[in-house]
């Protein structure tokens, strides 16, 4: 039987397209790793930890969680509990909006109607999508 998760982690999760953000964009911009929640006197904060903090935690079970999710689809989150520390992976709900999509329609959203509000620096895969979409809406017209 699975241990229920805390009121404050089931609050997050029921906010999808923003931890999905969340944890896509700071894949993208550090590399594969685990969002941790704290559940403070002001809310819920996130943050990430990178593979490299918990191979100098020697934390295996995590690190085996890190190697095996597939950040596109998935995200790893890290949380207290009275029982100890637990991390468990999410998987996009059947139907949902997996976090690459979730990003990628954020990221198209800020460059298109505010570029300062992007990132300096955006991965390959994304400006060629982009540049296929113009494309596309030039052939059109």
């Amino acid at each position: 039987m699975e241990k229920p998760i805390p009121k404050f982690v089931d609050e997050v999760l029921s906010e999808w397209d923003f931890i999905a953000f969340f944890a896509y964009d700071n894949f993208e911009s550090a590399g594969r790793g685990v969002v941790g929640l704290i559940n403070a006197a002001e809310g819920t904060q996130a943050m990430y930890g990178t593979r490299d903090y918990f191979e100098t935690q020697q934390d295996h079970q995590v690190l085996q969680l890190l190697d095996t999710y597939d950040p596109e689809t998935e995200f790893l989150i890290h949380f207290d509990t009275p029982d100890g520390t637990r991390t468990i992976r999410i998987r996009t709900p059947e139907d949902g909006r997996h976090p690459k999509r979730v990003w990628f329609f954020e990221m198209l959203r800020r460059v298109t109607e505010d570029p300062e509000q992007g990132p300096e620096t955006l991965p390959s895969w994304f400006i060629e999508a982009c540049e296929q979409l113009e494309q596309l809406q030039r052939n059109k017209d």
